[in-house]
């Protein structure tokens, strides 16, 4: 046989085998694929609505402190402002001293009245932790944004009104973002018909009046409706998730724009991340609200998933472009899959210095 006949079919073979191989492997179709175990004060770890924030050094012992509602089963008697922290952003515990939830509704009139969206913000000037909740009353159809704070952690002020609507079906604050720089509170939220609004504030008290933000998809059908903003060299960053009809708001998908200011000028939101529908993984329904941080070089997000069972959880994705998020193959229980995703992370952000 010629010599040159004899590798051609060795390399023929070589790529039929090696085509086959490629073949057999599964494709990934996870997210994260197992949820953070985030047990909350009823004993479940369903975490939803989560809010992180970091901290160059660790504040009060910890350097990532996380705002979140337990929300077993949609179960919305449970759905009250808590607090978690961590120092590698995956191992979740309440801090020592805390008894969440720090506020909770005492008679729910039979479910027309719960607490949602938790956010956390840190005001520098103050050196405290600031934690607003949205409280929605349906026998009065008001809304309120309440505020609570501590500066270590553990001791939270009574609460305070932060804003209020008496008609819920004319004026709304879901999911509001809010971060403080300059002296000045920054908020987002949607409103009752969908559109994003912005308002500003010195006190977190006394607000502005509001601007609607020309927030757009390629899919001119969608609704947004769960948020975060963050501040960035490149301006400011949001998330969000968005349903085109009203009985699909829990099958939704994760959406990211960005704008140089707070108000004008936002991209239409280009979607990066999908429920994993058709799996048998904890968000094969739908994805609902995330937040997300960056730092050195690296985004974290935080997500929420919901199964076809209506299970919920909080899954965790990193990457150095928001558009190209790393999938997490880790088990959340496994001691060795734990130290393997510290090392990736570290690595990752040390490699972007």
């Amino acid at each position: 046989m010629n010599k040159n006949v004899k590798i051609k079919k060795i390399s023929i073979f070589v790529i039929l085998v090696l085509i086959f191989v490629w073949c057999c492997i599964p494709p990934v179709n996870y997210n994260c694929k197992y949820k953070l175990n985030i047990v909350g004060p009823y004993g479940d770890d369903q975490a939803y609505h989560p809010k992180v924030l970091s901290f160059d050094d660790e504040w009060n012992g910890y350097k990532y402190w996380m705002a979140y509602t337990p929300y077993p089963k949609g179960d919305s008697d449970k759905e009250n402002p808590c607090i978690a922290v961590s120092n590698n952003l995956i191992n979740w515990t309440t801090p020592q001293g805390l008894i969440n939830p720090i506020d909770e509704v005492k008679d729910s009139k039979n479910g027309k009245i719960y607490n949602s969206d938790t956010h956390i913000l840190y005001n520098d000037k103050l050196d405290r932790l600031e934690c607003f909740w949205r409280l929605v009353d349906d026998t009065t159809n008001q809304v309120i944004i309440y505020r609570s704070y501590t500066q270590d952690g553990v001791n939270f002020s009574k609460k305070e009104v932060s804003s209020i609507s008496y008609s819920r079906k004319e004026h709304d604050y879901i999911s509001p973002a809010i971060i403080y720089e300059d002296d000045t509170y920054k908020m987002w939220y949607v409103e009752h018909d969908y559109k994003v609004k912005y308002e500003e504030s010195n006190d977190a008290i006394n607000w502005s009046e509001p601007v609607i933000l020309d927030l757009k998809y390629n899919d001119t059908k969608l609704n947004t409706w769960h948020i975060d903003v963050i501040s960035t060299e490149k301006g400011y960053e949001m998330l969000s998730v968005a349903f085109d009809t009203w009985k699909n708001r829990n099958d939704m998908s994760l959406y990211y724009s960005y704008s140089n200011n707070e108000k004008t000028g936002w991209k239409k939101g280009e979607k990066i991340l999908e429920p994993t529908k058709g799996t048998k993984y904890w968000d094969n329904k739908g994805i609902y609200r995330t937040c997300f941080m960056y730092e050195d070089g690296e985004y974290i997000v935080f997500y929420s998933g919901t199964d076809l069972d209506m299970n919920h959880g909080i899954g965790l994705l990193y990457g150095r472009k928001i558009e190209k998020l790393k999938k997490v193959n880790i088990d959340f229980s496994d001691e060795k899959d734990i130290k393997k995703l510290e090392k990736e992370i570290k690595t990752e952000k040390e490699d972007n210095k």
